[in-house]
């Protein structure tokens, strides 16, 4: 678990500053608690590297950093020849204390198999309880089928995976800390959904549609824009639950985000598993680094390929996340066009959806349909960027961080100033520290969760992120300058 000092600093920080460090002193800790163990600073040394990734068949994306612009690395499809299964080579990682080998079903894995050759020789204890169904969080499919995986034994030279990966002493009374924090929440009921809150949330939604549709009929364009734009933002946040959730409930609503926004839910669990795994990872998190088109480190720290853009990506960073919600039909529809290629059922079932949607589309006139989508992308890029971008980045040199500890570290609750209506727009992020920690809890909790995550972080030596809203936004801002000035600024430092 990550164990940090915390500085507060006067002024100005130097823009071209981007270690994890000068990166977490400018954020500034607004309403954060820190506190340092006595087991001492993190030690990078002990961090495990990254794995290479094993074949996975004649298709299978080999290199997951590369990545794409808004947000994500097309969803890689996985598709392994039947013919060669039985060749799988093994992939062992760790739940609870026993080692599984999940090679030879890992093409069944609906977060693709390249999601578990990341995970292989590691703990991934709290990744599986954190995304997958395990009983008290409303199903217990994904606990069925573990427990019919074979077991196996620790991989070679095995040490202790939860200590590695943590790269600090005490790790693991920290994580059984967490898996405590977790079972008090399942014993308290923290994960059942409420059928008013559930109803409530999808008749906002159905009405702003239907408003927004009648009023596109009437050639109230304005009006239809506005609705539709806030209706599609809601859309995202509620489908984006129901992929979190667990349970029959959450299951049938799954094509929500099909159906009223035009998103694969297959493209968008692939990529988004990724991203709650490996938080802030530059090499695996496709949510936050966005190169080309964004930069988050200057090219002479990262060595990567530089952008003649990034020298004014400040200045075009809300235009472009505006296109965020076009990114994702487009990527959407190529995961299911691919699906349908291979056969697969799936894909049947959400081509159906997005023709509905793009129906409904075409109903709309041209420029209702496609502002409503770019203000859904503005409102949406927007937010869910500032959350993570400015907080610690790692991954360069192949560290490795476990999943609390990545999530701590690289994360921030905002703090709404704005009241309910700003609450509302931000659909749950706003507490995304709580969303990562728990996403498949139901969204409408978070809020209230917010305080024992704060105690339970004062009390294992955890950093709680969390500042105004309008700070991070700022911030986020002021990341993307800083990055693209960096050249100026470190001549101007220089002694002349």
């Amino acid at each position: 678990m990550s164990v940090r000092s915390c500085k507060s600093f006067n002024g100005t920080l130097l823009a071209h500053n981007r270690t994890a460090a000068g990166r977490q002193a400018r954020r500034g800790p607004v309403q954060t608690v820190c506190l340092r163990s006595a087991q001492g600073s993190r030690s990078s040394k002990t961090r495990s590297q990254p794995l290479p990734l094993k074949a996975a068949g004649k298709r299978q994306q080999a290199n997951v950093a590369v990545v794409s612009p808004l947000e994500a690395p097309p969803a890689p499809q996985e598709r392994v020849d039947k013919k060669s299964r039985k060749k799988v080579e093994p992939i062992k990682l760790k739940i609870d204390d026993q080692w599984y080998n999940v090679g030879p079903w890992a093409s069944n894995h609906p977060g693709g198999v390249q999601f578990l050759q990341l995970m292989d020789g590691h703990d991934a204890t709290n990744v599986f309880y954190a995304l997958h169904s395990y009983g008290p969080n409303g199903s217990e499919k994904a606990l069925k089928i573990l427990n019919k995986l074979p077991k196996c034994a620790p991989p070679e030279g095995e040490t202790l995976a939860s200590e590695r990966d943590f790269g600090l002493k005490g790790a693991e009374t920290s994580k059984e800390s967490f898996q405590e924090f977790r079972k008090r929440l399942e014993e308290e009921g923290w994960f059942n959904r409420s059928v008013l809150q559930e109803a409530r949330f999808l008749g906002v939604v159905v009405g702003l549609f239907g408003a927004g549709t009648v009023a596109a009929w009437n050639g109230w364009d304005l009006a239809a824009i506005v609705a539709l734009g806030l209706g599609s933002t809601q859309a995202g946040w509620l489908g984006h639950d129901y992929i979190h959730g667990r349970g029959k409930w959450c299951e049938a609503m799954r094509p929500l985000g099909s159906l009223f926004n035009g998103h694969s839910g297959m493209w968008w669990t692939t990529k988004h598993s990724l991203h709650h795994s490996f938080t802030n990872d530059e090499k695996h998190d496709g949510d936050v680094m966005m190169e080309p088109f964004f930069f988050l480190r200057p090219p002479a720290e990262s060595g990567r390929d530089d952008s003649l853009a990034r020298k004014f990506q400040h200045f075009y960073m809300y235009p472009l996340l505006s296109s965020t919600f076009l990114f994702w039909r487009v990527e959407s529809l190529r995961t299911v066009y691919n699906g349908l290629q291979d056969g697969e059922s799936w894909a049947k079932e959400e081509a159906g959806f997005l023709a509905l949607n793009y129906l409904w589309m075409l109903s709309l006139g041209p420029g209702v349909a496609l502002s409503h989508v770019l203000l859904a992308g503005f409102i949406v890029g927007g937010l869910v960027t500032a959350t993570h971008q400015s907080e610690e980045i790692y991954g360069s040199d192949g560290e490795r961080r476990e999943f609390i500890d990545a999530q701590f570290s690289g994360t921030r609750d905002a703090i709404c100033e704005f009241g309910p209506l700003e609450e509302w727009i931000w659909g749950g992020m706003d507490t995304q520290l709580e969303h990562h920690l728990f996403p498949s809890m139901p969204r409408y909790k978070y809020h209230k969760l917010r305080p024992l995550v704060k105690e339970w972080a004062e009390s294992n030596g955890c950093d709680f992120r969390a500042s105004p809203s309008t700070k991070i936004l700022k911030d986020n801002f002021s990341t993307l300058k800083d990055v693209a000035l960096h050249e100026l600024l470190s001549d101007l430092q220089k002694p002349h």
